[in-house]
């Protein structure tokens, strides 16, 4: 699954314009994407496994993402539901 989630997101990143007047922003949703994709691994992972044991997933940090958002994905206690949202 890991080298699936690595096509997509360097297929999302071959589209990116290159332009050099649009650099600061393409950066910016690199980085972005880069975060939304590892907390979907992260789920995904807490999907396929017991969750209940405590274990943590590691994620890149969520500054620039809805915190509203963040917050409603982590209320729903059960995984699939995340995964579903995301």
């Amino acid at each position: 699954a890991r080298g699936e989630w690595f096509n997509a997101y360097s297929s999302l990143l071959s589209f990116c314009a290159s332009s050099p007047e649009k650099f600061v922003q393409v950066e910016e949703f690199q980085q972005q994407l880069a975060r939304f994709m590892s907390i979907l691994n992260c789920v995904a992972l807490q999907t396929i496994t017991d969750y209940e044991c405590g274990e943590k997933f590691a994620t890149l940090d969520t500054r620039g993402m809805d915190s509203n958002a963040l917050k409603f994905l982590v209320g729903k206690r059960d995984p699939n539901q995340r995964m579903e949202i995301l």
